[in-house]
């Protein structure tokens, strides 16, 4: 049971007179939407934290990989195309 629910519930008690009543309910709907929404920020954060750890995670030897698969070995441990790679990568996270 969610806040919703058990605010549903207290609203529709037969006591449900009592001017507390309404005021609870009233409370649990605006946690719950809280709730809701630190739910959605914490996701979003863990998203973006993943992708920040993908670029942290690419070591020059990763990069190197690339690079020789895609220009050959002679290319690999240059300075500008480690620098595009990581580039690519920031643009590809936002």
């Amino acid at each position: 049971m969610n806040a919703n629910e058990l605010a549903e519930l207290i609203e529709h008690l037969e006591n449900a007179k009592y001017i507390g009543a309404s005021k609870a309910a009233t409370m649990l709907r605006q946690q719950q939407a809280e709730i809701e929404a630190l739910k959605k920020e914490a996701a979003l954060q863990r998203l973006s934290d993943f992708t920040q750890e993908v670029e942290k995670t690419l070591t020059d030897e990763e990069k190197d990989e690339i690079i020789a698969e895609f220009m050959g070995e002679y290319y690999k441990g240059d300075i500008v195309l480690h620098e595009m790679i990581s580039a690519i990568l920031r643009k590809a996270q936002e």
